[in-house]
């Protein structure tokens, strides 16, 4: 849901010893990342047009490939940019497949993950005989709404492009909000029928409540200058009490699509009341090191959009299946309080029943020992996702 990762700096022996899997660098900008496209386009949304999502310092853009192709580290909510890969006009299976990146990410989360090295979904599927797109959003942390209307534009230049009516989306981690918000018809555009199969990674279906239970995260994120949303408005930092609205979940953040994703799982997972400040952070008030307008502002703030999608559910006629992983720690990223991929509960990721009750079809439910970043590259997860289409 967000990246929460050392820079280099700081990565230290004591860093080490209390979080030995943590990532070593914050810079997720690659270089020369178009050279894993077979061409990178960008593309318009004209019923977006004047829409300014807001950006802070960490949330910009980065990867400079990216920042040309928008022609700023702060694009506007009309623009998102489509990535082809290898092979989109020429693989032999016939169903085009889109990529959908989660919070914090752009495409190239699927094709080298923080520049570290590894082989990504896409180029596994590829060599599987995908035709393989991508979408990078305006916004990493951006409006649901917004990115479901980039979506369908995606789709529908999709088609245009490969003359074929349907396409199957993969959505990582938040990607999958704005994907069923669209196959849902609760955004601007309805359904057009065009989407056969939905493939989730680590989708937090039915919410997320991650930093609201685990306090300190929210410290080492603003500290680190990382990648990600908090849930405090002010924050103590050397004796000093710093307002830190900007960085917050709630709609006077720089964060808008964050609070869309928030739910409660008290009820389920209880807190951990050893954790500083832990009834002031999940519920509301002034702890020692933060303030926090609580879980339920948040949910308000986002318009109850799970309540609204579950209650909805996704047009009859589409395949859906769903992956969790249930590897707790992922870097310095952990949620050891129920089974989770470190950040999404398993019970989350795997909620298909507000999907499904108006008659679209499950396929599958699977659950592999991976953390949620895991998932954009492990092979076990391109055959799963190649079994799940090849059977259709």
């Amino acid at each position: 849901m967000f990246n929460l990762l050392l820079s280099k700096n700081l990565f230290n022996m004591d860093l080490l010893e209390v979080t030995p899997n943590v990532y070593p660098t914050i810079d997720v900008g690659l270089v020369n990342s178009s050279r894993y496209w077979d061409k990178v386009e960008l593309c318009s949304v004209p019923a977006l047009s004047g829409i300014k999502e807001p950006f802070c310092t960490v949330n910009k853009h980065i990867d400079s490939d990216i920042v040309k192709c928008f022609g700023t580290d702060e694009p506007e909510a009309d623009n998102y940019i489509l990535h082809y890969s290898s092979g989109w006009n020429t693989n032999r299976n016939k169903y085009p497949l889109l990529l959908v990146h989660g919070a914090g990410l752009d495409a190239n989360s699927y094709t080298n993950l923080y520049g570290l090295g590894f082989e990504g979904l896409q180029q596994k599927l590829v060599k599987l005989g995908y035709r393989v797109f991508a979408i990078t959003f305006s916004h990493s942390h951006g409006n649901n709404f917004y990115q479901a209307e980039q979506l369908c534009a995606a789709i529908n230049k999709i088609k245009k492009e490969t003359k074929c009516e349907q396409v199957d989306i993969v959505a990582h981690s938040k990607g999958g909000i704005p994907v069923q918000i669209y196959l849902s018809s609760l955004g601007y555009n309805s359904y057009q029928g065009d989407v056969r199969s939905y493939l989730m990674l680590g989708t937090p279906n039915y919410g997320i409540d991650y930093l609201f239970r685990n306090p300190l995260l929210n410290y080492f994120i603003y500290t680190l200058g990382a990648n990600g949303v908090i849930v405090w408005d002010k924050i103590m930092s050397f004796a000093t009490v710093l307002d830190v609205t900007e960085r917050s979940i709630y709609k006077e953040g720089y964060f808008p699509g964050q609070a869309q994703i928030a739910y409660r799982w008290d009820e389920t997972y209880p807190l951990d009341t050893l954790q500083q400040d832990w009834w002031t952070t999940y519920y509301g008030g002034s702890g020692l090191l933060g303030n926090s307008q609580g879980i339920d502002k948040a949910i308000r703030d986002g318009g109850f959009l799970i309540k609204r999608l579950n209650n909805k559910g996704l047009e009859p006629g589409i395949n859906i299946a769903t992956l969790a992983g249930n590897n707790v720690f992922e870097g310095v990223a952990f949620n050891v309080s129920g089974p989770s991929d470190g950040l999404v509960f398993i019970d989350s990721a795997l909620y298909t029943d507000g999907m499904t009750k108006r008659g679209a079809k499950l396929l599958d439910k699977t659950i592999l020992p991976l953390n949620h970043m895991e998932l954009l590259y492990d092979n076990r997860v391109a055959r799963w996702i190649d079994m799940q289409l090849s059977n259709k």
